[in-house]
């Protein structure tokens, strides 16, 4: 596939690029500077850390998923841009901090027989509540040896965005809506925290 300059390969257990990817990227692309640290967390076929890399950031994107690293690195070099792909759980062991920081997390609420076979359940499993992942993902985050100045989620209408950004504030970080696309069946926003002055 091919997106805003971007080339993709795909894979049928990775998370196809869609609308919730690509409303990332686009927020991603409006707040990445020269120079920054950036991390995509749950990179998929690793369109967003591309989109940071173009613009000019050092990034590293994580997986769980094994193959989807794989094709983020195979991207990467289809498209001569420099990526660290790393599979880990959230955010890499040891790490010393981003400049900003984007997950497109698994947000769909999820009752044990709607778990989907194999590695792309991954993508789409938020737990019961929809939040299991994005919450997981807030602690981590709180780990790190400096914060991220932004950090940027995507969140579903079809779960509550209060516990996560309840636990972002307690971080230090304000939210706002950066990015919003309503579906047929969803509304999709990129909820932005950056630290309060």
């Amino acid at each position: 596939m091919e997106w805003d300059g971007l080339f993709l390969a795909l894979r049928d257990d990775v998370y196809r690029p869609a609308e919730d990817t690509f409303l990332l990227a686009r927020a991603v692309a409006a707040e990445v500077r020269p120079g920054d640290s950036f991390l995509e967390v749950g990179c998929g076929a690793g369109l967003v850390a591309l989109v940071a890399a173009r613009a000019g950031a050092r990034v590293t994107c994580t997986d769980l998923n094994p193959h989807a690293v794989g094709l983020a690195r195979h991207n990467a070099r289809q498209n001569r841009l420099a990526v660290d792909a790393v599979a880990c759980d959230l955010v890499p062991e040891q790490a010393a901090g981003f400049d900003v920081v984007a997950f497109n997390p698994p947000y769909l609420p999820t009752a044990p027989h709607e778990v989907v076979p194999g590695p792309l359940n991954l993508a789409f499993d938020g737990g019961p509540d929809g939040n299991a992942t994005v919450l997981r993902f807030a602690a981590k985050l709180s780990a790190l040896p400096r914060p991220p100045r932004c950090v940027l989620v995507v969140h579903s209408s079809l779960s509550d965005p209060r516990p996560l950004d309840g636990e972002m504030l307690r971080q230090g970080y304000e939210v706002r809506v950066a990015a919003r696309q309503a579906l047929p069946f969803e509304l999709l926003t990129v909820r932005a925290y950056r630290l309060a002055r």
